[in-house]
């Protein structure tokens, strides 16, 4: 975690208020590390560790320093001319216990580059993409087999794309996926550790969410 730069930071414009969230929808900023992914397709990653309180050596100021820095390498590197870089500082904090930090990317790409580059092994996806089921899940691209996520039942890709539209995760590697809306549906190695939270165990994993 210190690695990886934990800060004391608000929230950019847009983004749901620490710790809340709206009606139907999972709390931002996760409770946990993970890979969070809104019904836009906005993409995060929060780094999460616990620790002892009376640990000095957890500092709002020198951690917020630390997780800016590593963005501002990445984007000097990779970023845009002009603009915003493709990785930013989203939230951070340090209190009760508790130190996190999470990042914003503009594009799955940058996300599994930065991970990788700044050794965030937790969080590091082979691969990932933001899609919808109507767009993805066509021909052999919806192969294997599909379960309902709420009754833990085996269903048909008809029933996966009977309603279009829906945002949809496609991710390869040993991750945790948070989604901003319940899921519904998915296929490869998962394991489901709340309505909203998929972890993938291996292999490449699909996941459909409201």
């Amino acid at each position: 975690m210190r690695k990886a730069g934990v800060t004391a930071c608000a929230l950019t414009a847009g983004i749901l208020l620490a710790g809340c969230a709206k009606p139907g929808a999972s709390t931002f900023p996760p409770n946990q590390s993970a890979i969070y992914v809104s019904r836009e397709g906005a993409l995060y990653t929060s780094l999460t560790e616990s620790y002892d309180p009376s640990d000095t050596g957890y500092d709002a100021g020198e951690l917020r320093a630390m997780a800016e820095e590593e963005a501002a390498e990445y984007n000097r590197t990779y970023g845009a001319a002009a603009g915003q870089g493709p990785v930013s500082v989203a939230e951070c904090k340090v209190e009760e216990g508790t130190a996190q930090v999470v990042y914003q990317y503009t594009g799955p790409e940058d996300l599994c580059r930065f991970t990788q580059d700044s050794q965030d092994e937790v969080n590091h996806p082979e691969s990932l993409m933001v899609t919808t089921n109507s767009a993805y899940l066509q021909g052999d691209a919806g192969g294997g087999t599909w379960t309902d996520a709420r009754k833990n039942t085996t269903v048909s890709l008809e029933a996966v794309t009977k309603k279009r539209d829906l945002p949809m995760v496609v991710v390869t590697g040993g991750v945790t996926v948070q989604t901003e809306g319940r899921i519904l549906y998915y296929s490869g190695a998962v394991q489901l550790e709340d309505e909203y939270t998929a972890r993938v165990l291996e292999g490449t994993a699909q996941i459909v969410f409201r």
